[in-house]
């Protein structure tokens, strides 16, 4: 009888993706709201966790609404909403954990009665890690045995997070009204112990200067993160996206220069990825001498991080503004500039596919103002192979002119952080049942007739004989065999 033996090997991977969208709303008095000319939301997430059958998740959503009164002076109103929601996955227990990146999408508002509603459609994409192992077999008695390496890819996550300043000088400044940020991952590496991130936090401000005009203002900050990991030692290859958690600005005043300090303080937070290959000895096939074994292989697949890049591509062309701007205006201010990105498969390799956003504010003849949003497309190769990519990017140094003939025209830099991935699978055996009896031989030696092609373990297994006592018996053979060959076989008989 035979008695298989199973070692068990256990590790952290990906066990899914799941998606999830919430409606968000805020209330306004709109009695002093004549018309809004933009709506930032920000969505902040502050807790996710796993349990049976789902993923709870939970955040803030910041607004900050920029609105024109009823005597037509430019303001600003700040709220925040605190919002839950679930996404429901079969494979997900309490024994998961998740991670969630959140963005807020179509903001829309509406009136009812004397209050404004601000709506905002929060979009969560969460991957879900959790503990998976490998049950396979390693050997065991009145089993011959083919053992060969297995390479498992495990997923290793870190946080950490960093706090920063910055300060420089504008222009007077009378009201800070928007600003955005975005943080974009130049270069990530892992060793002695530490994830290394450097990248750049690109700010956007728009600004009311004293004379009740609007324009705005951009700055790069560098950055850099030091996240510890008892994983980050030897041949690992790690990436890293880095969100801002908070951010905080204030205006300080020189009336007598006419200048104004703008100081920064900042919260980045990171989420580190470590892609691990291990290798651990797994038998392949195996076969008894004395009777049929059934065995069963199971395979298992998974990503693998190949590569963390950057690049920066320089995109332009004719921008379509919605809604179209009818009459005489003149453009003030480009502002909470940004774009959503799609890295995917081309003919030439992986490339990146998006949409590049702003908000412009205009004013016209009678000093009323307009905004309209801008929207321009744009397509870049990334100069990568791979079986898929993921990215993000931050959009920095936006221009905007009106053609002559009503065309608006934009171009700006584009700054991409992306990570590539192949699709990796392993096999192993992972059971072994015995089967009928091949009975008693009373022959103690055979001669058998080789096939061409055919390596030490084949043979072997076709002829029920073990690889170490083929080779003992037939010194001259060289693998693999030509046909025509002669193997001996020996046997004892009892």
């Amino acid at each position: 009888m035979i008695k298989p033996q199973f070692e068990t090997y256990r590790y952290v991977g990906e066990v899914c993706r799941l998606n999830g969208q919430s409606i968000v709303e805020c209330r306004l008095p709109g009695s002093e709201i004549s018309s809004i000319l933009a709506a930032q939301a920000r969505a902040v997430p502050t807790e996710c966790t796993c349990s049976d059958g789902e993923v709870q998740y939970g955040g803030k959503v910041l607004l900050c609404i920029v609105y024109e009164d009823g005597e037509r002076k430019v303001c600003r109103a700040e709220r925040g909403v605190e919002f839950y929601h679930k996404a429901e996955g079969s494979c997900v227990t309490p024994a998961c954990f998740a991670k969630a990146v959140l963005s807020a999408e179509n903001v829309t508002w509406r009136r009812e009665g004397s209050g404004l509603y601000i709506s905002v459609i929060v979009d969560a994409d969460l991957t879900v890690y959790g503990g998976k192992q490998i049950e396979y077999l390693s050997g065991g008695d009145g089993l011959i045995t083919k053992t060969d390496a297995l390479s498992v890819c495990k997923t290793v996550c870190v946080s950490g997070e960093t706090e920063g300043e910055d300060e420089f000088e504008t222009e007077y400044v009378g009201d800070i009204l928007l600003h955005s940020e975005k943080a974009v991952v130049h270069r990530v590496h892992a060793g002695g112990g530490q994830v290394d991130i450097e990248g750049e936090l690109g700010l956007n401000i728009c600004v009311l200067k004293s004379d009740e005009s609007v324009c705005s203002y951009e700055r790069l900050i560098p950055f850099k993160m030091q996240i510890p990991s008892e994983e980050a030692f030897g041949d690992v290859t790690a990436s890293a996206r880095v969100e801002v958690k908070s951010a905080v600005l204030s205006a300080g005043t020189d009336e007598e220069k006419g200048k104004s300090k703008i100081a920064l303080t900042y919260c980045l937070a990171a989420d580190c990825y470590l892609s691990l290959q291990e290798e651990i000895s797994v038998v392949s096939d195996a076969f008894s001498m004395t009777s049929e074994v059934a065995l069963k292989t199971t395979k298992e697949t998974g990503r693998y991080l190949t590569k963390h890049g950057k690049c920066t591509d320089r995109v332009n062309g004719v921008a379509l503004l919605s809604p179209a701007i009818d009459g005489e205006y003149v453009l003030q201010a480009a502002t909470l500039p940004r774009a959503e990105l799609v890295c995917r498969k081309g003919e030439n390799g992986l490339e990146a596919e998006g949409l590049l956003q702003a908000e412009i504010l205009l004013v016209g003849a009678d000093g009323g103002h307009r905004s309209t949003t801008l929207s321009l497309p744009f397509v870049f190769p990334l100069g990568e192979r791979g079986d898929g990519a993921e990215g993000e990017c931050m959009v920095c140094g936006l221009n905007v002119r009106r053609k002559k003939d009503g065309e608006t025209e934009a171009e700006a830099t584009v700054k991409c952080s992306y990570r590539v991935f192949e699709n990796r699978e392993w096999s192993y055996v992972s059971e072994a049942e015995e089967g009928e009896s091949y009975g008693e031989t009373d022959c103690a030696f055979s001669v058998f007739m080789t096939r061409a092609g055919e390596d030490l373990w084949q043979v072997s297994k076709r002829l029920n004989c073990a690889p170490e006592d083929l080779q003992k018996h037939n010194p001259s053979l060289e693998f693999p065999l030509k046909d025509g060959e002669k193997i001996y076989v020996y046997r004892q008989i009892k």
